[in-house]
């Protein structure tokens, strides 16, 4: 699996690089952003569920030169079984990075591709999850100038998992809202995002949904 969803990993990075190096000659840009986010995970093996929920933060910074985007994003949470208070309550560590590559083809479309590495994290155990991803993100304004909507959609060309199950076919997305003051370098957002993995067979899955609150800023 890795080794065909590499080939089409590196067809995608190649359309998006051609169609990018086509355009202008335009100002490189940095932009910083920071996430504060509610997650929950829910699991079924087929022989067990489980569910986590808990807070987190992550960022994310991308620099664009000349249509082309560069970026790494991390994000680290801490969960806990939902329904689940008191002292003593077991916890799960969520620690992910990201680094994509990609652009514009259009005004509204942008392209990425690259590498996620996700890790659970227990004191006696940890769960990880790599896998190469494409993402497509469509904009479009609402009130233009100040307020944009959102939609990506992405799907793994090739992943690897250390659980004993193994795991088929990821993908996810990604809907939000945008808000940019007028004539100004930050913005707000507010998003719904949810991950879904295939665990072994059509009876297994791992679902991550998250609710994120961003604040970010360009730097032309």
């Amino acid at each position: 699996m890795m080794k065909g969803g590499l080939r089409a990993l590196a067809g995608t990075c190649a359309l998006v690089l051609a169609a990018s190096a086509a355009s202008a000659q335009r100002r490189p840009t940095i932009s910083l952003r920071a996430d504060a986010f509610m997650m929950w995970v829910h699991s079924d093996t087929g022989l067990a569920r489980t569910s986590l929920r808990g807070p987190g933060f992550g960022g994310e910074g991308r620099i664009g030169v000349n249509g082309l985007l560069f970026g790494l994003g991390l994000l680290q949470g801490q969960l806990k079984p939902g329904g689940v208070t008191g002292g003593g309550t077991s916890h799960v560590d969520l620690v992910q990075g990201t680094v994509f590559v990609g652009g514009r083809l259009l005004p509204w479309l942008e392209m990425t591709a690259g590498p996620v590495v996700r890790a659970y994290v227990t004191d006696s155990t940890t769960e990880r999850w790599v896998f190469w991803q494409a993402r497509a993100r469509v904009d479009a304004p609402i009130v233009v100038g100040q307020l944009a909507s959102y939609l990506e959609v992405w799907r793994a060309l090739a992943s690897e998992v250390n659980l004993p199950t193994g795991a088929g076919r990821i993908q996810g997305g990604e809907a939000g809202v945008v808000f940019q003051p007028p004539q100004q370098r930050i913005w707000l957002r507010l998003s719904y995002r949810m991950d879904d993995a295939l665990l072994g067979g059509p009876s297994g899955n791992e679902t991550l949904e998250a609710i994120t609150l961003s604040g970010g800023i360009v730097i032309p």
